[in-house]
């Protein structure tokens, strides 16, 4: 009897190991490491969050793809509160090791992930986001592809698309904020925006936004 159970339980740990996932390594690439995110996203939509992560249904991910990426770009709340007015905005601008990238349904834009960079490798991370990807790839211009990136202030979890035009850099606010004089769609000299962000920033109590 004893025997019976100890076989028993070894056969349920077996089938305990099979079921349980070993955890992928980083990828070597970004485009492996975009595929690998497609995997993971198809298993992690289900019926309670398909449209919280941006599908219409659940089979619809089953044939989601990674569109074009956008490369990250930071400000940081101390370089705002130190900015000084008629400086060169691009002297704000962090590189950030990570990529943005849609998913893409049929040609339309639902759901995102990012790519983190690190030592080890590339790997994926921070599924959903729809409504900031859509508004990203709503404003961006077609025909351009790689031209326009993302230009993000995490402590007011602000996003814009950025691009420059003859060694200018541009601005594009993709919603409507009450606190700024700024027109979702429309291009603007990144100066401008910034100067509007400078207060905040400095008036900043380090809550979530």
């Amino acid at each position: 009897m004893r025997s019976l159970i100890l076989i028993c339980g070894l056969l349920l740990s077996m089938v305990a190991c099979q079921k349980a996932e070993t955890p992928k390594p980083p990828s070597t690439n970004p485009e492996e490491a975009a595929t690998t995110a497609i995997g993971v996203l198809q298993k992690l939509v289900n019926e309670q969050n398909f449209r919280e992560l941006g599908f219409d249904s659940v089979d619809q991910v089953k044939q989601a793809q990674p569109g074009q990426p956008f490369n990250v770009f930071e400000i940081g709340l101390e370089q705002l509160k130190g900015y000084k007015a008629e400086a060169d905005p691009n002297g704000l601008l962090a590189q950030s090791p990570k990529t943005l990238y849609p998913v893409v349904v049929n040609g339309q834009v639902k759901s995102s992930f990012t790519v983190n960079h690190r030592e080890s490798g590339y790997q994926a991370s921070s599924f959903g986001n729809a409504a900031i990807i859509k508004s990203l790839s709503q404003y961006r211009q077609s025909g351009v592809v790689g031209n326009d990136f993302v230009v993000r202030v995490p402590a007011f979890n602000m996003y814009y698309l950025g691009r420059r035009i003859e060694n200018r850099l541009l601005l594009v606010p993709i919603i409507d904020d009450p606190r700024l004089k700024l027109k979702p769609g429309e291009a603007v000299p990144a100066q401008t925006v910034i100067e509007q962000l400078v207060p905040l920033a400095k008036e900043y109590n380090g809550l979530p936004m």
